[in-house]
């Protein structure tokens, strides 16, 4: 999980060496319970009001021990297109389309043919995801708040746990600096 921050961050101060602004976010209120988040918002040289937006986050031991939470963390890029903007920048209301991975351990029910029933074990079910956002940036000076929620469709799962649905549920609460 450190390796695809790391990735991440890396990508990011190479996207935004390119750009001539950019947007760092995160969520403090998450972060006071366990749940780290960083994000990034770039706007596209040939149309400010689409932005390139890239996000990691992780889930500490305690807030998935408090929530009986089976998600580690994960990593999200995607873009979004701002569609009732007061003016001609990266703000108010937004549709985008996301891609997901998230990283998870689950427990998997497997039936044992030698007459003991259903075994259960805990394995990783990470999957990856594809949907739909929509949310809202208000934009004061340079501080931003960001509210979205979408869903999306789980295109692939390792080792699909029986309780699992197809639906990615997508959505987040952040405030951010632009530079």
């Amino acid at each position: 999980m450190k390796t695809l921050i790391t990735s991440i961050a890396i990508f990011a101060a190479a996207v935004t060496a390119q750009a001539q602004s950019f947007e760092l976010k995160t969520n403090p209120i998450g972060a006071a319970f366990g749940a780290y988040n960083l994000s990034l918002e770039v706007p596209l040289t040939h149309d400010p009001t689409v932005t390139l937006n890239a996000s990691a986050w992780h889930y500490s031991a305690d807030l998935k021990d408090y929530f009986y939470l089976d998600i580690n963390g994960g990593a999200s890029l995607g873009i979004r297109k701002y569609v009732a903007s007061h003016t001609e920048s990266d703000q108010g209301l937004y549709i985008g389309a996301a891609s997901r991975y998230i990283s998870r351990t689950g427990s998997v029910a497997t039936y044992n043919t030698n007459g003991t029933g259903w075994e259960y074990s805990r394995k990783s079910t990470d999957y990856a995801s594809v949907g739909f956002t929509l949310g809202y940036k208000f934009v004061y000076e340079r501080f931003t708040i960001d509210a979205f929620g979408g869903l999306g469709r789980k295109l692939y799962q390792q080792n699909k746990p029986n309780y699992d649905l197809h639906v990615d549920i997508m959505s987040g609460f952040n405030f951010g600096y632009r530079f």
